[in-house]
């Protein structure tokens, strides 16, 4: 199959370069505009006026989306706008049309007895800089805005329509095809020669397809694939009043968006990583897992953001194009384009064993901060015995309860069944591949042996580390460690100042034959020990 190039189509008079330069034109518009800034893309013009936001869909034809007929962007144009206002529906606000003014000679947004000649998405306008993609490689992000936009990417997907199953969206065949249309045009952008990795990683993709072809058709029998936002990355992620707001998510294309909500989520965690912030994106993978419980999908993860990483190199090499040949913006563009290529080979490579970590202490003791850290150290998935232990009960992982809910939330039936079940998702994240970090009181022995017998079973190195604290003795930190925690609104703990003594009075300490490190609460609470944690966990010592 050929590269197919862009087409531009402009319909009758009215060409792209004629509409883009009216549109620049502030009196066009209905309300005041003193200053108009465009942003464009490989497929729109976004036109910045003030309190608004106009976007014109190019008319190209990139044989993945089709925008070359006014016909066709019109319907593209509802469906962006129906399709969003399920994340942002205060940014969504409709469909103009826009029509030809023939005594002024000029486009016009008022209605006259012409039929229009373009249509425009209005959004309401919010500060570029708000976008987590313009941060460029150091992403601004608080912990719970980290947790809020986790939890909203958790819902999207749970909420989404499940597809049709008489269609074949979502079938083996179409997930394969845009990940070997990816390869096709890139052919013609790289040199084989300067570039082996592409020919490797082609092999690569069908293989793990091949591999992996009995688990799609399975997720796509429980209703895995659904409605998702398709082009889930930080460039379409803005912080709006300190909110994280997921926008301009995918219309053009039907088989892009009905998708397995891990390949969603994966070209979030491939950008994070291709910024160099991969901790941020175990801390969402994380925090979606423990609301979803599609522990399954990370067997599909590597591959997912292997096929994100080459879609991004695909997109760059796209935008690349519409610059002129030997100018400074194309080669920049190159040269990215290249670096996702790189990012999936490194992407691709299977890693050592994983090993399986288990964080002990009392609620409050550090734990949850503790395994928040780590991530800078390790990639892992994160599974935190108070999220899985609300999730189980049918409530949100944030939400508090009450003494009468508290009575049967934490339960010994409930304490049984959180503990089997972080077994159970620990066990799947290591058997696909993934360190993986538990974090939970585990007061008692008899919990962390039934861990000690999983990574015996799986034959993965297993380490305790156990934050330790005397509750009773320092008065002055337990008060402190309850205030942090009743600020902290996105602490899934209930736990009390009466609840964190009663589990110091009952903890069972680790015992001489327990693979662990000590680690002592208030010392943490000050510095992190980054040093003694690798050399306990056997990873590279550097500075």
């Amino acid at each position: 199959m050929p590269n197919r190039k862009s087409t531009l189509r402009p319909e009758s008079t009215h060409s792209l370069e004629a509409l883009v330069s009216d549109l620049s034109d502030p009196t066009l518009y209905p309300h005041s505009v003193e200053v108009i800034t465009t942003i464009e893309t490989h497929i729109s013009v976004v036109f910045l006026t003030g309190d608004y936001a106009y976007k014109l869909k190019k008319p190209v034809d990139f044989g993945f989306l089709d925008f070359s007929t006014l016909e066709a962007r019109y319907k593209y144009c509802l469906l962006e706008v129906e399709l969003n206002r399920r994340t942002a529906p205060e940014l969504y606000l409709g469909v103009v049309p826009i029509y030809w003014d023939a005594e002024r000679q000029k486009i016009s947004m008022q209605a006259n007895d012409t039929a229009p000649v373009e249509y425009l998405v209005k959004m309401r306008q919010f500060d570029p800089n708000a976008v987590l993609g313009s941060q460029g490689d150091c992403i601004q992000i608080s912990h719970q805005q980290l947790d809020s936009l986790a939890l909203q990417i958790a819902k999207l997907h749970l909420n989404a329509e499940s597809v049709d199953m008489k269609s074949e969206l979502g079938t083996p065949d179409v997930i394969l095809k845009p990940m070997t249309d990816n390869f096709i045009a890139l052919e013609a952008c790289f040199d084989p020669e300067s570039h082996p990795y592409l020919q490797d990683l082609y092999q690569w993709t069908l293989t793990h397809h091949a591999q992996q072809t009995p688990l799609l058709l399975q997720r796509r029998e429980q209703g895995r694939i659904r409605a998702c936002h398709g082009d889930l990355h930080l460039d379409n992620i803005a912080l709006i009043n300190r909110q994280p707001v997921l926008f301009d998510g995918i219309e053009f294309s039907d088989s892009f968006r009905w998708i397995d909500g891990i390949s969603d989520l994966a070209f979030l965690l491939m950008d994070l990583a291709s910024r160099r912030q991969a901790h941020l994106a175990w801390q969402i993978l994380s925090i979606y897992l423990q609301r979803t419980q599609d522990y399954q999908g990370l067997q599909l993860l590597r591959f997912y953001m292997v096929y994100r990483a080459m879609v991004r190199s695909k997109i760059t090499n796209l935008r690349a194009e519409q610059f002129r040949s030997g100018s400074s913006e194309r080669a920049k563009l190159c040269v990215l384009a290249d670096d996702y290529v790189t990012l999936a080979h490194d992407l691709s490579q299977i890693p050592s064993k994983p090993k399986l970590i288990l964080l002990q202490g009392v609620s409050g003791s550090g734990k949850s901060h503790l395994a928040e850290q780590m991530l800078r150290l390790i990639d892992a998935v994160v599974i935190n015995s108070d999220r899985t232990r609300k999730t189980l009960f049918g409530i949100e992982p944030l939400e508090r309860v009450s003494d009468e809910q508290k009575q049967r939330l934490y339960s010994q039936t409930m304490n049984r069944n959180t503990y089997r079940k972080l077994e159970e998702n620990a066990q799947t994240s290591l058997q696909a591949g993934w360190h993986t970090i538990v974090d939970a009181t585990f007061l008692k022995k008899e919990h962390r042996q039934r861990f000690y017998n999983l990574a015996k079973a799986l034959q993965v190195p297993v380490y305790l580390i156990y934050i330790d604290t005397d509750l009773q003795l320092d008065s002055v930190f337990l008060a402190e460690q309850i205030r942090l925690r009743t600020e902290d609104d996105k602490n899934p703990s209930d736990a009390d100042a009466a609840v964190m003594l009663q589990q110091s009075r009952y903890l069972q300490k680790p015992q001489d034959d327990e693979p662990c490190i000590w680690l002592n609460a208030q010392k943490l609470r000050q510095e992190f020990p980054q040093q003694q944690i690798k050399q306990f966990l056997n990873l590279p010592l550097t500075s």
